[in-house]
């Protein structure tokens, strides 16, 4: 068994021995890992206290990573809702690779918002046995759930096909993880039939889509409805965080999808490649609303007296600097040029970068989001200040790192390539 395995690693190694970019890659993210679980071990230690918890900037960095994954998690579930849910049948390319994406992008958001609570077992526990329907977080939490269970089941029924595939051409072990995985003994069942029907896949799609939007608004609802804190108050962002989120989703599959197969050396098949270009120009158009509903948010807040301060923290505040260099000009500005150009010229290349550049802007974006509404809270005793502590950065960090580790096993274990699933209608 052990020789079994260790030749599958062997066969696996030796595939990858031509790119050390992908070493180097692996040698990086576990570096993060690392110094993620000693911010993580000192915090057990000392408290929490070392992530720079305050009276006045209680939601931190921790929470605005949250934010961004879970979003990013929801766009990524819209864009390839696209494909086997609404039957446009050029994205069924992106699906496997997309739903993986937005499950790893939910779990990690959620071991970020973990971290933040200190003890979340607690929440889950009080979540299910206390429930408050009168509460938005505990929709969101309880919609998420679902929301993770589902988008599991999605992306089991895409990789289904594949993981059978494997475990007839495997040997041993391999063939019987993969056996496993793909629960093949179902086959010759009345259940094997239902699973590979279509319809399963679309109404498991459906059913991820409804609860990822729905604990999304969720999410933006739950900002929106703090009045104490005017630049959240309203109804401005339950129905921007949707539109971000689908920028989010086609920006993080051109990035990744583009990245995987430039740091594995390997060829763009060309029907892929034209649905790239194609999810370009989509992401420019959804880059250049968003521009517009920033330029309203910001025009808005500055004839409503009780947002004008906290709008001028942006404007020429002190996140004047994360304003309008990331959020605007690498984040939204730039990339629309550079997209635009890209997709005329068949460059590939400017889409990784653009898309890159989109993720920069919108993960800063979101700090700001969460962190500048607390900077400017309704008291007298003038402004408090916020500045990560190093352990809380090598902390998400670390959460990032895992993330793209993840990825990277899944993309080398599991069946993430663009093709077209086998499912009967």
């Amino acid at each position: 068994m052990i020789n079994q395995i260790k030749k599958h690693l062997d066969l696996i190694l030796n595939d990858m021995e031509r790119s050390p970019a992908f070493y180097i890659w692996v040698s990086i993210l576990l570096s993060m890992v690392a110094v993620a679980g000693y911010a993580l071990l000192m915090s057990l230690i000392y408290s929490l206290e070392i992530f720079e918890f305050s009276i006045h900037v209680i939601w931190v960095t921790m929470v605005s990573n949250y934010v961004f994954l879970v979003v990013s998690s929801t766009g990524l579930c819209i864009v390839t809702s696209l494909g086997h849910v609404f039957g446009m049948q050029r994205y069924e390319l992106v699906a496997k690779r997309g739903v993986f994406l937005a499950l790893i992008t939910i779990i990690f958001g959620m071991i970020s918002i973990g971290a933040h609570l200190g003890h979340p077992e607690r929440a889950m526990v009080f979540n299910a046995l206390t429930p408050n329907f009168y509460s938005a977080m505990w929709w969101m939490g309880t919609l998420y759930t679902f929301y993770i269970v589902f988008i599991s089941v999605e992306y089991w029924l895409l990789a289904r096909d594949e993981l059978k595939k494997r475990a007839e051409q495997a040997e041993g072990v391999e063939r019987t993880i993969f056996g496993y995985l793909a629960l093949k003994k179902l086959d010759d069942s009345r259940l094997g039939a239902v699973l590979k029907d279509h319809k399963l896949l679309q109404a498991v799609g459906a059913a991820a889509l409804v609860s990822g939007l729905s604990a999304h608004n969720t999410l933006g609802a739950l900002f929106g409805h703090i009045e104490a804190r005017p630049l959240w108050y309203g109804s401005y962002y339950p129905v921007y965080f949707l539109l971000s989120a689908s920028f989010c989703g086609f920006a993080w599959l051109l990035a990744v999808s583009i990245g995987t197969y430039k740091l594995k050396r390997e060829e763009i098949p060309e029907e892929y490649t034209s649905l790239i270009f194609e999810m370009a120009q989509v992401l420019a158009l959804l880059l250049s609303v968003g521009l517009l509903f920033t330029v309203y948010k910001m025009g808005f807040g500055l004839f409503t007296p009780i947002k004008v301060k906290p709008i001028m923290l942006f404007l020429k505040g002190p996140f004047s600097l994360a304003f309008w260099l990331f959020e605007i000009a690498i984040g939204t500005v730039l990339p629309i040029p550079i997209l635009l150009y890209a997709v005329g010229r068949r460059n590939i290349t400017g889409v990784l970068v653009a898309s890159s550049m989109v993720l920069v802007g919108v993960y800063v974006m979101r700090y700001d989001f969460v962190v500048a509404a607390q900077i400017y809270p309704v008291i007298k005793n003038g402004l408090p200040s916020y500045l990560p502590t190093f352990m809380e950065v090598f902390f998400i960090g670390g959460v990032l790192g895992a993330l793209f580790l993840t990825y990277t096993l899944g993309a080398i274990f599991l069946p993430l390539k663009e093709e077209r699933h086998g499912h009967t209608a």
